[in-house]
């Protein structure tokens, strides 16, 4: 215990020290840079001789673990998802990309192809929201 009181008593000395003479030398300004260069050296040597236990982890027990699939394993499934994402962002993206794949998903299933999309005064324009081809494709599953 000793020797602890007298590490402590010898900090603050020297950090006392440290800030009298950054006034003698600077004043008020000098007594502020003293002190930051005080406070710096005190959490310099406090993360130092601190020791912290081991960090958990942020997913515990799930790093070990690889999915059985991915999307990597399916390149169609992500080709679908993106021409369906770009397709609401572009009609043109939409009647080029998204629409044939539409017409040969009901060919596929035997049913008549849905409806095109009323064109718009601007062409350039954004594509279908989610709800208008999540109804097309239900009208496809015959889920309505």
């Amino acid at each position: 215990m000793n020797g602890t009181r007298l590490a402590r008593a010898a900090a603050a000395i020297g950090v006392a020290a440290t800030l009298a003479a950054g006034y003698a030398a600077g004043g008020q300004a000098g007594l502020t840079d003293a002190a930051a260069v005080a406070a710096v050296g005190v959490l310099v040597v406090a993360r130092g001789t601190l020791r912290g236990g081991k960090p958990a982890p942020v997913r515990p027990g799930k790093q070990d673990q690889t999915p059985a699939v991915s999307a990597d394993d399916f390149p169609a499934y992500r080709s679908i998802a993106s021409d369906l994402e770009w397709g609401r962002l572009s009609r043109r993206h939409y009647q080029h990309a998204v629409r044939p794949l539409l017409a040969r998903l009901a060919a596929a299933l035997g049913r008549p192809a849905p409806a095109g999309l009323p064109l718009p005064a601007d062409a350039d324009g954004p594509g279908p929201d989610l709800v208008t081809l999540e109804g097309m494709i239900s009208r496809l599953e015959d889920r309505t």
